[in-house]
């Protein structure tokens, strides 16, 4: 049974790198909150864009470290700026090393606010405000949602632990489910019926905000 189950492994190990995946892309997405949230004060206080950017770097240090993404993220922007490089356009090189839809959003924005001729100071704030309430509402559904998750794995060790608990407390009952053929063939199709639940299961709970 080793043998034939054994294929769930890589089914499990590639459902923990999408997990993985996952919580990075949140982790930046907090990140980036945190950045623009220091970056449109800055602005507020009269620094230009880019020393908003420079000054920014400061307090990302001190929330997170050197090799947040997010900080090399904006380490790349203002050297790029330095070169000449538009704002927008720094920008969008920075959104192309993520996956986040909060930061390929705020980019768009950028651009578009350029080729109008809008306040770019004035849209930053503006934008970085409404991005970080909804990454903050993201969290607070996320929270929930976790919990419901963690019920569902709690959910998924109760038959493992009624069968050790009968392996402990009444041998001669569980030996009548493993030590003949129907009970093996018994136990075979509920191992098979409790992979499919597991699997539907984690379907269900696994909602993307």
């Amino acid at each position: 049974m080793a043998i034939l189950f054994s294929p769930y492994l890589f089914v499990y190990v590639k459902g923990r790198k999408r997990q993985e995946h996952i919580k990075r892309e949140e982790r930046a997405a907090i990140s980036f909150k945190d950045g623009m949230q220091s970056v449109s004060a800055a602005l507020t206080a009269g620094y230009s864009i880019e020393n908003a950017f420079k000054e920014s770097l400061s307090e990302l240090q001190l929330l997170y470290d050197k090799r947040n993404p997010v900080y090399q993220g904006f380490v790349k922007m203002i050297n790029r700026m330095a070169l000449g490089v538009t704002v927008e356009e720094a920008f969008m090189g920075f959104s192309e090393d993520f996956e986040d839809e909060e930061i390929h959003y705020f980019a768009q924005v950028l651009s578009y606010a350029k080729r109008s001729g809008g306040n770019l100071v004035e849209i930053i704030r503006d934008t970085t405000e409404i991005i970080s309430e909804r990454i903050d509402v993201k969290r607070e559904i996320g929270t929930i949602i976790a919990s419901k998750k963690m019920e569902q794995k709690i959910m998924n060790l109760v038959p493992l632990g009624i069968i050790l608990y009968m392996r402990l407390t009444s041998p001669g009952m569980m030996s009548n489910l493993y030590g003949n053929t129907v009970g093996i063939i018994t136990m075979t199709g509920c191992l098979a019926v409790y992979i499919m639940g597991r699997f539907l299961a984690e379907k269900i709970a696994d909602i993307r905000v």
